[in-house]
């Protein structure tokens, strides 16, 4: 249950768009919001055609990497960008367990990042909050949710958080590379794979 404090903090339903929009261009107006320049190509294997961007210059990520080891060295405790989080990149409450905030080294326009309140590893399951707060933000934003579940998947941060971008990815390209592939998915129950992909996987 929300607390009536907590609650008077949500996000009113139907105004996260625009809260990211407004947002945007404020922090891209005091420097919070570092976007890295990309371009892109697709590049196609299994019958999927895979978007892949090409980063034309890091020296800013780079730049802010060697900043958080410094603090690391200095104060001997690991940098949480998220704990306290970047007021200029904050968007709003989704719920009691979940806020968003913009991503501060974006490939893609208005990356949303969606992080736990309270610290949480990224390498845990995904939870049932986890899941609300990811409907909550799919419910206003048609778009693509995906979770790096730590450092080998590519996580840069050890906070627990979930991305959004939103559709479409690129101008002249499918909003899911894997749509083609789905439709050879074959069901036992309510899980699915797809024989093609050589590694565990499972669709519901």
């Amino acid at each position: 249950m929300i607390s009536t404090t907590t609650a008077n903090l949500m996000l009113p339903s139907g105004t996260l768009w625009q809260r990211i929009i407004t947002q945007t261009e404020s922090a891209l107006n005091c420097d919070a919001l570092q976007s890295i320049p990309t371009e892109y190509d697709f590049i196609e294997a299994g019958n999927i055609r895979f978007l892949v961007r090409i980063l034309s210059n890091l020296a800013r990520k780079q730049k802010a990497k060697k900043k958080q080891q410094k603090k690391l060295a200095k104060s001997g405790k690991e940098f949480n960008p998220f704990l306290p989080y970047e007021q200029d990149l904050f968007v709003g409450n989704l719920s009691e367990t979940h806020l968003c905030l913009l991503n501060k080294f974006n490939v893609v326009n208005h990356h949303l990042l969606i992080v736990t309140r309270q610290f949480e590893a990224q390498e845990t399951w995904l939870t049932q909050a986890d899941f609300a707060a990811m409907w909550l933000a799919l419910g206003e934003i048609d778009g693509l949710v995906f979770y790096n579940g730590g450092k080998l998947a590519g996580a840069s941060q050890r906070h627990k958080h979930l991305q959004l971008v939103p559709f479409p990815l690129v101008p002249d390209g499918i909003n899911l590379p894997i749509e083609p592939a789905i439709a050879s998915v074959q069901f036992n129950n309510s899980i699915g794979i797809i024989p093609e992909f050589p590694f565990v996987h499972a669709i519901a």
